[in-house]
């Protein structure tokens, strides 16, 4: 601290995270969430030692999670494990439950059994049985098959669930023969024991299927659901649900239990065929929403022009993160690395500079089958040629590691083989990363000089450089170019699509 007439000035100087010992750095990531782990281990290599080590992601296993794993299972560590109890929930409590953790956050899921549930009906006995059925995560499951009303409740202790989390309950089941479910809707509930809790209303015959039957068949005026009535939802395992209630576990009451009640008990007709898999307890989707938005880049909502097919921000980053989405009027492919979120593009023929040797003839624009746009660049006998493409880097994630490559295709190609191609990758007026690559394998490369590698949409690729973004240079671009001016010997039938950035993980 410096004084100046008068007044005190505080030196204020930067700090290098990378240098503090692995044991901080780990301790610090620990303190996060598993999304942030993943993000923080690409920022160095000494941040990936410790996002992945042990230490952190035994913080985010449950508290004596060594209970719930079989012996006969074992991992690698305890990121495996996580990843594990995300994909592949674990029965527990003798195969009544299923336990899983949500991937983003950690929090615990469960599904209560149908054996874990009361099932009260007018039904004799002979009508309801327990049976096996593919894709059921349980040995057993309830079969109704006929009945004039029944009540179903599940019960599951609040200190099994995590605290501060926003929770939804779901009726998972499946309809046979859907004998006269589409005529009353069932009551559903979900609360701690002794409140009210949150309501809901549900037919449980799909809305597609329900048909309208005359009154005197059913004794009276078959009702008309209203807007706050549900229908069911297919699920990607081939059940459907319906949302029974919603409850927030500010982990106020440790020893008080939750229910879930579903009941229809007014119709008086008959009805059937209904299997019951269980009571499914999983993580709202508005508080799943608030952590896969944080992974979205802003303004995503101008990126993708059917948003309202998505049911949710992780349905949105998956797809973009497997289906990428052209910009920039067609000129620009871009989508998000799955695994960190970081924003790549494409650059396609369309929006660099190619210049070449040869009259305007020496250069077409056609459709391919495989390519990301609708036209692509090809070269016919030429002697040189010189690719640029440039983008803004602002458009780049930050502090993110990032490769160029060029991709294209040869058809009935001849004379690449003879001269290496120049490639280099870095800010406008900067010398940048460099790269040398023949186009066309043959043989063994030279030292330091690279062959294409075929991708799995069938092009080829050539890295051309690396560049680092750190966020220091916003109004900067990023350049790449890819040049063969030396040979003079006759080369063509070049298929340009255009230049790769994507995000790189460290080693």
């Amino acid at each position: 601290m410096e004084e100046r007439k008068g007044k005190q000035e505080v030196m204020c100087g930067t700090l290098d995270l990378s240098a503090l010992p692995l044991g901080c750095i780990t301790l610090i990531i620990s303190f996060t969430s598993p999304r942030d782990a993943c993000r923080l281990s690409l920022v160095s290599t000494a941040f990936n030692s410790a996002a992945e080590s042990d230490a952190v992601w035994g913080s985010f296993l449950p508290s004596q999670y060594q209970a719930l794993i079989p012996s006969s299972l074992s991992f690698s560590s305890k990121k495996q494990l996580y990843l594990s109890l995300c994909e592949n929930p674990l029965l527990i409590e003798a195969g009544r439950k299923s336990f899983w953790l949500e991937r983003m956050s950690g929090k615990k899921c469960y599904m209560l059994s149908s054996r874990d549930l009361s099932i009260i009906g007018s039904d004799p006995p002979e009508y309801r049985r327990w049976i096996s059925t593919r894709g059921a995560r349980f040995d057993e499951v309830a079969y109704i098959r006929r009945f004039r009303w029944f009540e179903i409740r599940g019960r599951i202790s609040i200190s099994m669930l995590s605290p501060m989390t926003h929770y939804k309950a779901y009726l998972v089941c499946k309809v046979r023969n859907f004998c006269g479910l589409q005529f009353f809707p069932v009551k559903l509930s979900v609360g701690v024991v002794g409140t009210e809790g949150s309501k809901r209303s549900a037919y449980l015959q799909p809305k597609k299927e329900r048909r309208r039957w005359p009154y005197w068949q059913i004794g009276e005026e078959q009702p008309i659901p209203g807007d706050d009535v549900q229908f069911p939802k297919a699920r990607v395992d081939g059940w459907l649900e319906v949302e029974m209630g919603e409850f927030f576990n500010e982990a106020c009451v440790d020893d008080g239990e939750l229910e879930m009640s579903a009941l229809e008990i007014e119709g008086g007709i008959v009805k059937g065929d209904l299997i019951f898999q269980g009571i499914e307890i999983r993580l709202s989707t508005a508080e799943l929403d608030t952590a896969w938005e944080s992974l979205l880049p802003c303004q995503y909502q101008d990126l993708i022009p059917t948003l309202d097919s998505f049911s949710s921000k992780k349905d949105i980053y998956l797809s973009l993160g497997g289906n990428p989405v052209r910009i920039e009027g067609g000129r620009k492919s871009f989508w998000l690395d799955r695994v960190s979120g970081k924003k790549c593009y494409m650059l396609s023929s369309r929006d660099f500079s190619i210049i070449r040797s040869g009259p305007p003839g020496y250069r077409r624009w056609i459709s391919t089958r495989g390519a990301r746009f609708d036209e692509v660049a090809v070269l016919l006998h030429v002697c040189w040629f010189e690719i640029r493409g440039r983008i803004s880097i602002s458009m780049l994630s930050a502090m993110t590691h990032y490769k160029a490559y060029l991709v294209y295709k040869v058809r009935n190609v001849y004379g690449f083989q003879f001269y290496p191609v120049k490639l280099n990758v870095g800010v406008v007026g900067t010398e940048g990363s460099k790269r040398v690559a023949y186009l066309l394998p043959r043989g063994r490369p030279p030292n330091d000089v690279q062959f294409p590698k075929a991708r799995v949409d069938r092009w080829l690729e050539v890295e051309m450089g690396e560049f680092f973004n750190e966020e220091c240079v916003d109004d900067g671009e990023l350049e790449m170019s890819a040049l063969e001016m030396e040979g003079c010997n006759r080369k063509g039938d070049l298929i340009l699509q255009g230049i790769e950035i994507r995000a790189i993980t460290p080693n």
